[in-house]
């Protein structure tokens, strides 16, 4: 700021502000220096290329767009300013566009890195695989130690099932930056530890190294519990993964209260008087297939099933349900959901149902049916019914206290804030059961329950019951799902690549001594 008191009509001392104000994350005050600067001079591309992200961190995508759109018109052929657009359009989920812009910034500067790199994770995010794989490749080919190619092309293999080709991948990335703790992560995520090997004790020395952050160590420690559990050291698995957990617990707000709250409010807005009252007034289009239940139940399993048969299209986790609902009606969107659904028409059921699908067919305009495998979705069962009447709903079970093991050795990158904790995820999956036996009570036979454990055990009847609740004919390539050639983008990935394997089946055996707390909840209301 004293550089301020000697120029303050100095355009680019308001611009470093700017720059060292969103360094400390102070990014409203950033933004207004950045407009300052622009005021005195508003030819300065380079404060359009600071003030961008600093709206885009804000959520303020638009106005980003813009801002890079006022520095092109002043320079057309600013490389960067061009990945810095694709950058904020791919956030705003506008992948052509991102994709031009990416293009026109290799275009410019054709030894571009990070420009190659995005276009790739663009192109993967559309489920292009082959031209990602070649963006990536074109980084790596212009400079061979660009570690953020060798990751990205890691992560879409380990996506397409080329499990070994990831793992080369996540190798020659750490052989380049040997402390990056999310491709330690990766890695340890895809390959199957044989023994107490050197990458293990990288991980161990990375826990000592003072320039880890706590949220690296988390990531460490889940990466390593995963590797002593493939050992068989089961104790020492579990300790790591409830330090990881208790450390993770330390920095997300959760509130279980909250959830019982919701759960309560779901049930009492869902009554059978209301769902009877609506019905048959939704869009009638039977192309959504809905695959919920608790997280880690199956729901990953089950889409690569049903994306094998020639007319689905399966587009893994996708928020589109959540937010057609909560944002596209103000009636609802100004209140908490489920609150006020009584004073919508008959006809505004029915456009959700149309917003919906038209978000769907964004995936694929040409398949019989589209997948949404969100677990969550359980929640809005009462929803799907009323504004999608025709859907199919399959609910995916499994053992109760394997489905909670799971979710407590896994570090989730978005929401399930319940299981970091095992009381509350205890409690939480009793919600659940109590909101899953709400929804089969007011809607019979309208959910399709699919138990895991019975695809274990014959998994052509519990295939044929599938596709026929689909209303699919039967094809032999749903057997051998896990041949299939489709980006699967969940932590999942490698567990479908495999064919039917029992040996997660009553895994919390070799746990039960610490998983007291959780049976003792799982148990009491059975």
């Amino acid at each position: 700021h004293r550089a301020l008191e000697i120029s303050p009509d100095d355009a680019s001392t308001h611009n470093n502000l700017g720059n060292a104000l969103q360094k400390q994350d102070e990014l409203e005050a950033a933004v207004q220096a950045y407009a300052k600067a622009l005021e005195i001079d508003p030819s300065l591309i380079v404060v359009y290329n600071n003030l961008g992200p600093a709206l885009q961190k804000q959520g303020r995508l638009e106005e980003a767009v813009q801002a890079y759109h006022r520095a092109l018109e002043i320079s057309p052929d600013d490389a960067s300013t061009h990945n810095n657009l694709g950058n904020a359009l791919q956030e705003q989920g506008k992948l052509e566009l991102a994709i031009q812009a990416y293009r026109r910034a290799t275009e410019i500067n054709p030894n571009y890195l990070q420009a190659y790199n995005n276009l790739g994770n663009a192109f993967r995010q559309q489920d292009r695989s082959g031209e990602a794989i070649q963006a990536y490749h074109q980084a790596i080919g212009i400079d061979a130690g660009y570690a953020e190619a060798h990751y990205s092309l890691g992560n879409l293999l380990r996506e397409l099932g080329r499990l070994g080709e990831a793992i080369q991948a996540y190798r020659k990335t750490l052989s380049i930056n040997p402390n990056d703790v999310a491709t330690h992560y990766m890695l340890a995520k895809t390959k199957k530890h044989g023994s107490y090997d050197h990458e293990i004790c990288a991980m161990e020395a990375l826990l000592e190294n003072p320039s880890i952050t706590n949220p690296q160590k988390v990531d460490l420690y889940f990466a390593l519990g995963k590797a002593f559990e493939d050992l068989k050291m089961y104790e020492k698995a579990f300790e790591l993964f409830s330090i990881g957990n208790k450390d993770k617990r330390e920095t997300v707000e959760y509130d279980i209260f909250q959830d019982e709250d919701f759960f309560k409010r779901l049930m009492n807005t869902f009554s059978k008087p209301l769902l009877d009252q609506y019905s048959g007034c939704g869009f009638d289009d039977d192309t959504p297939v809905f695959i919920l239940g608790m997280p880690r139940s199956g729901t990953s399993l089950v889409e690569q099933i049903l994306s094998s048969h020639s007319k689905v299209y399966g587009a893994g986790e996708l928020y589109d349900f959540r937010q057609t609902i909560l944002t596209s009606n103000p009636k609802v969107a100004h209140h908490r959901f489920p609150d006020h659904l009584d004073q919508l028409n008959r006809n505004e059921f029915a456009q959700f149902g149309i917003n919906y699908v038209k978000r769907l067919r964004e995936y694929s305009y040409d398949a019989r049916h589209i997948t949404d495998k969100i677990p969550a979705n359980f929640l809005y069962i009462g929803m799907i019914k009323l504004i999608l009447p025709n859907a199919k709903v399959i609910h995916c079970q499994r053992n109760p206290i394997d489905t909670c093991l799971s979710c407590f050795k896994n570090c989730f990158a978005l929401g399930h804030r319940f299981s970091y904790d095992l009381q509350e995820l205890g409690r939480y999956y009793q919600l659940y059961k109590q909101l899953m036996s709400h929804w089969n009570e007011v809607l019979p036979d309208y959910i399709f329950h699919f138990q895991y454990e019975d695809l274990i055990v014959n998994q052509e009847k519990q295939t044929r019951l599938l596709l026929e609740h689909c209303g699919l004919e039967w094809e032999e390539s749903c057997l051998s799902f896990h041949q299939t050639e489709r980006l699967v983008k969940t932590m999942s990935s490698p567990q479908v690549r495999r064919s039917l394997y029992s040996d997660s089946v009553g895994l919390w055996k070799k746990y039960e001594t610490q998983l007291q707390p959780l049976i003792s909840m799982l148990t009491a209301t059975e």
